[in-house]
């Protein structure tokens, strides 16, 4: 008998058993489940607590056994509550034909079986869902995930009763099919996720399929499925069929799971409280009328100081880095200055050398754990004699101007021998950004290295494996160099072993060019451009009895302070 129904019953809280076959009488959460979880900090800590509390009394059924249970489970009123279809099922519907929905239900693995090993983890009724048979035909063993566009390979089937989408991803990390479950059901299919993690993460769950969703040694979620299942746990909160069924599996299975229970705890391992301690006693359980309540996320405040004055302020997470960095700010004297990065002490007056700590991007900023002001820093920029491109080239079309004491050309190589060097004409290293080099080594499966100096002082180390190529090796500097150098690239190895090159880029932002006179604010502006003012450019005006300089539409005062 095939009828079509969304389930949408409102059921009481789990002490009661709600469900129509579920065992009354039965205290929510025992006395000391948790023990051992509160107090623990860092995602490791609480996952190896959790899963000593949920494998504990654990009590194993087999798979052919499994459908009986899910009366005690899965039914209310003697009818399937099924998150894969609108079809109603009785239980006498089990393991019926699978060529149409609504035919019969069986059992469907979220963490698809052939993901998972050996052992309890292919019966967990935490993971097993009772199902419609063809919604489980069709979805087969592809990753959960976000499907783009309007199509949809679940509704080929004529009864279009199925619930969730069948398509191609629309999420980085993964391009391949994936199946998305209804809006209503995302979050319990999330907590599935989750609970899998924490009850078997030192067994293999991933697979060619499964690593998707998992990584492994120990198990935990990969980047692209944390990506969408966190979202789902937090806009689909613990329904109570969920926490009625989490109480049925217990009596059957004897343990629980407990983002189910605690759905804070999600944060605490992969969210927004991650690094803070648990305290079990501070939450109350989705059975006692808890659940996810809003986080409270410490939240520290980013100041912004461009040439003294505040740009923004932003409200960044305990713990995290600034994301979103202001545009590089325009120095108050762009002819002569140039903004070069961020600082987190201001610079008192003007300093010949930079600061001790200058961020460039928003990689390197520190986590934020407090308030605190960056300010903006410019530095003069002072050209010096000589010319040369900005750029540096050689391979083996460009060599001149390279000193090579080592082996000369073979197979368009510039093979570099042990105890050799090479080495570059003098550049500005001031103006020095990256280093790109093509190589590769020679002489065995050794590991070898390159050794690239200025000077007397080492700036990078190359690493390549023995008889491979190593294509487009990048070196960034974010040191703040003066002076200008010869580079020298050198190998020490014994006998027959050494480096061959195939290109070598210097880039810089142009020779001949240093920084010096830092500052943070530009109201030391006449100090830090060392010039004059142009006075076919500037006018003397006289305010309140003040003189002051109009230089376009910015006025000084008399000793080079701009006016706010």
């Amino acid at each position: 008998m095939k009828k079509q129904v969304i389930i949408t019953l409102a059921l009481c809280a789990c002490a009661l058993g709600a469900w129509g076959n579920v065992v009354t009488g039965v205290a929510a959460i025992p006395d000391g489940y948790y023990n051992g979880v509160s107090g623990k900090k860092g995602a490791d800590n609480i996952l190896n607590a959790l899963q000593t509390c949920i494998t504990t009394g654990y009590n194993e059924i087999a798979y052919k056994g499994l459908e009986p249970h899910y009366l005690k489970t899965d039914f209310y009123a003697d009818t399937l509550w099924d998150m894969y279809s609108t079809c109603r099922f009785d239980y006498e519907d089990a393991n019926k034909a699978q060529s149409a929905l609504c035919d019969g239900w069986n059992k469907e693995h979220v963490c698809c079986q052939s993901w998972l090993g050996n052992g309890p983890m292919v019966s967990d009724m935490f993971n097993v869902y009772p199902t419609d048979a063809r919604v489980n035909n069709l979805r087969s063993n592809y990753p959960y995930g976000v499907v783009s566009g309007s199509s949809n390979g679940m509704s080929s089937d004529p009864d279009k009763h199925a619930l969730g989408k069948l398509g191609n991803s629309a999420l980085s990390g993964y391009s391949g099919k994936v199946y998305e479950p209804d809006d209503r059901y995302k979050g319990d299919f999330a907590r599935t996720f989750f609970y899998m993690v924490a009850r078997y993460r030192n067994n293999t769950l991933n697979s060619s399929e499964g690593s998707n969703m998992f990584t492994s040694s120990p198990t935990n979620l990969t980047a692209y499925s944390l990506s969408f299942l966190l979202q789902w746990h937090r806009n689909d909160p613990v329904s109570e069929k969920e926490i009625d069924r989490n109480q049925g599996v217990y009596g059957e299975q004897k343990n629980r799971n407990p983002f189910i229970d605690y759905p804070d705890l999600v944060e605490y391992i992969w969210g927004d409280l991650v690094g803070q301690t648990v305290d079990l006693s501070s939450m109350t359980p989705t059975c006692e009328g808890g659940g996810s309540t809003p986080i409270v996320v410490i939240k520290h405040g980013v100041t912004w100081t461009v040439n003294g004055e505040e740009l923004s302020v932003d409200s960044i997470k305990e713990n995290k880095k600034p994301e979103l960095l202001p545009e590089s700010p325009t120095s108050c004297s762009s002819e002569s200055s140039e903004f070069v990065g961020w600082t987190n002490t201001p610079i008192s007056g003007i300093s010949n050398n930079a600061p001790a700590v200058l961020y460039t991007k928003a990689a390197d900023f520190p986590a934020v754990t407090a308030d605190i002001t960056y300010y903006a820093v410019f530095a003069h920029k002072e050209i010096q004699g000589g010319s040369a491109p900005a750029v540096y080239t050689y391979d083996e079309t460009h060599q001149d101007g390279w000193t090579n004491t080592g082996a000369w050309t073979n197979n368009s190589y510039w093979l570099l021998d042990a105890g050799k060097i090479l080495t570059s004409p003098e550049i500005d290293l001031a103006g020095l950004s990256s280093i790109e080099v093509n190589m590769r080594t020679y002489g065995g499966t050794q590991y070898c290295n390159l050794d690239v100096k200025a000077g007397n002082t080492q700036i990078a180390t190359i690493e390549a494996t023995g008889g491979k190529t190593l294509k487009d090796y990048t070196w960034n500097n974010t040191a703040v160099l003066s002076g200008s150098s010869a580079l020298t690239f050198s190998t020490n190895y014994g006998e027959n072993q050494g480096i061959g090159f195939t290109k070598v880029v210097i880039n810089a932002t142009g020779a001949g060019a240093v920084y010096d006179r830092y500052i943070t604010s530009c109201q030391t502006a006449t100090e830090i451009i060392n010039t004059s003012v142009d006075e076919q450019a500037a006018k003397k005006i006289l305010i309140g009895g003040q003189m002051y300089i109009l230089v376009g539409e910015q006025l000084f005062t008399i000793t080079g302070q701009r006016i706010k």
